[in-house]
């Protein structure tokens, strides 16, 4: 309950960032997507579909998984850089294990290694699978706890 007024509060006072794409204004892959502040009306749940696809969606979900309001702006920039803010993003291409979810999670978190033998998250608690990281609540918590851990180096935050 609580955190659910301090998210509500929150999203009613700050700014959320709102990609804009027009069909005549399309960016090419290399670009970076134009961004515009918009006030976000408040909530009155927190409650998520299982697929996200708007950056008003990750948002909101970012908050009420923890993620500071100063730390917004910049995980909106890398949710849309990385899976134009959609749950069910994936890179095959990532050479360590593919990229997953709203964040494109690397696949190197969530393997086994000499380090961690189930998994950085799975011994962290917050998955079981890689493949957990298309839940987007999952996806954004992992975000949050390698956030606290390694701060927004394993992206790339450049405007």
């Amino acid at each position: 309950m609580i955190l659910h007024k301090i998210t509500t509060g929150l999203i009613g006072l700050i700014t959320g960032v709102l990609v804009l794409f027009s069909p005549g204004n399309a960016q090419s892959p290399t670009q970076t997507p134009q961004i515009v502040v918009a006030s976000l009306p408040p909530t009155t749940t927190t409650t998520l579909p299982a697929l996200v696809t708007t950056c008003t969606q990750v948002a909101t979900l970012a908050l009420a998984e923890g993620l500071p309001p100063s730390e917004l702006e910049t995980a909106l920039r890398v949710a849309v850089r990385e899976s134009r803010c959609t749950s069910d993003a994936f890179n095959s291409t990532d050479v360590k294990g593919g990229s997953r979810g709203i964040y494109q999670i690397n696949g190197a978190w969530c393997v086994p290694n000499e380090y961690w033998p189930t998994g950085w998250l799975q011994a962290k608690g917050i998955l079981q699978t890689c493949d957990d990281l298309y839940d987007p609540t999952i996806n954004t918590r992992a975000m949050v706890a390698i956030w606290h851990n390694s701060g927004w180096l394993p992206w790339s935050t450049s405007k």
